[in-house]
């Protein structure tokens, strides 16, 4: 009973409800709105902090993002732009 119990525990924390929200935004150039340094990953990949505890990713294929809370480390920024590899 105790085994059923965690797996469903496990499968209600799993749910897309739980996901960290992601907005795409469109026409802001690459460093634009800062207010932190810009990690840049690899060419025109990169993110950094916002004002209001946020933070944008700049994606090569031309995609811009942003989430809430610090900027990611660049394996997250990979993920989001879905590479699977930093491009040189």
């Amino acid at each position: 009973m105790f085994r059923l119990s965690i797996a469903a525990t496990l499968v209600f924390l799993s749910t897309s409800a739980f996901a960290q929200q992601i907005e795409a935004v469109k026409g802001i150039k690459f460093g634009v709105g800062c207010v932190g340094p810009i990690s840049t990953f690899a060419p025109r990949l990169g993110s950094c902090a916002l004002e209001g505890a946020k933070a944008r990713i700049w994606c090569p294929n031309g995609e811009i993002f942003d989430r809430v809370g610090e900027p990611p480390q660049s394996y997250v920024a990979r993920s989001i732009c879905n590479l699977n590899q930093v491009l040189n």
